[in-house]
């Protein structure tokens, strides 16, 4: 009975994975700043109070009308950039691999080489490797894919996406059984979980088949990319996601362009890469309009 009032009560589009972690933040500190108050009147009721308002945080997402527009009014944007859920995030193939697994022998991050200073995320250069393993070429103003990789590459997706979509490729890249990797949507995107730790997030199932499809290709192509760090691996995914022109999963035409997306708590340009045909997203980036530069 009481389970299912506060099932009422809850607005999902505020909590779960919809909660909006500044948002809460603020309230939660404000709650807090109207409980110590209350301390000096009673103290009982200051608990009750600030009992109530966690419980309405909880369930409701916000205590205080208007909290959005609060938030993205007098919080930086650097603080509201660090706990929101940027496109950003989704443009590296594993960004938290499990710390269990930080040992095993085929971890992206084990057995670093002797010189893997080289393989820095700050100073490798993705795509000077992506030209040495015939992945991209010079265009006439651009560069592009390669014909034969894009070939081998989108034959590869096509066996993941007619497969189990990806998970398998990740699992022997983690090395762990692919019982132990799911994947779950969270609107368009999709995240990738090792038991219940989260590893990483994309911008689409696709560009997720993309990066285990272009993964396995690269691993064949060189030994170097075993070698390499999660971050640096998550580097030169993106870059190649980011040169798509013909999507993948319909033949449609892919183009690059910049957008504005609008969260809880804040706007932001992006610069995406997305199917004209089918509007499936392969990359996006968050983008400082006015520095002409990527964000970090």
């Amino acid at each position: 009975m009481i389970r299912t009032l506060l099932e009422r009560a809850r607005t999902p589009e505020y909590t779960g994975e919809n909660r909006c972690i500044p948002c809460t933040a603020v309230n939660v500190a404000l709650a807090g700043a109207a409980a110590l108050a209350l301390v000096v009147v009673s103290p009982p009721v200051a608990a009750l109070a600030l009992g109530v308002s966690l419980t309405l945080v909880y369930l409701r997402g916000y205590l205080v009308p208007g909290t959005p527009a609060l938030t993205k009014r007098y919080l930086p944007d650097w603080f509201l950039r660090r706990f929101d859920k940027p496109p950003r995030a989704r443009t590296s193939s594993v960004d938290n691999p499990p710390n269990d697994l930080s040992s095993n022998e085929s971890s992206p991050n084990s057995h670093s080489p002797p010189d893997s200073a080289a393989f820095d995320p700050a100073t490798f250069d993705a795509e000077a490797f992506l030209f040495e393993v015939n992945a991209l070429r010079y265009g006439d103003d651009d560069v592009l894919l390669d014909a034969s990789f894009e070939r081998a590459w989108y034959r590869r997706i096509d066996v993941i996406r007619e497969g189990d979509g990806g998970v398998g490729q990740l699992a022997k890249t983690l090395g762990v059984d692919a019982e132990r990797v799911s994947l779950s949507d969270h609107g368009n995107a999709v995240a990738a979980w090792f038991d219940d730790d989260w590893l990483g997030q994309w911008e689409s199932r696709e560009a997720f088949a993309a990066d285990m499809a272009a993964s396995a290709e690269l691993a064949d192509r060189s030994d170097v990319w075993r070698r390499l760090s999660v971050d640096v691996r998550g580097q030169v995914l993106s870059g190649l996601r980011a040169c798509v022109e013909r999507c993948p999963a319909c033949g449609g035409s892919v183009e690059l362009g910049e957008r504005t997306v609008e969260s809880c708590c804040r706007n932001y340009d992006v610069i995406a890469a997305t199917c004209t045909h089918c509007d499936v997203r392969y990359f996006e980036a968050e983008y400082d309009a006015v520095d002409g530069a990527f964000v970090d």
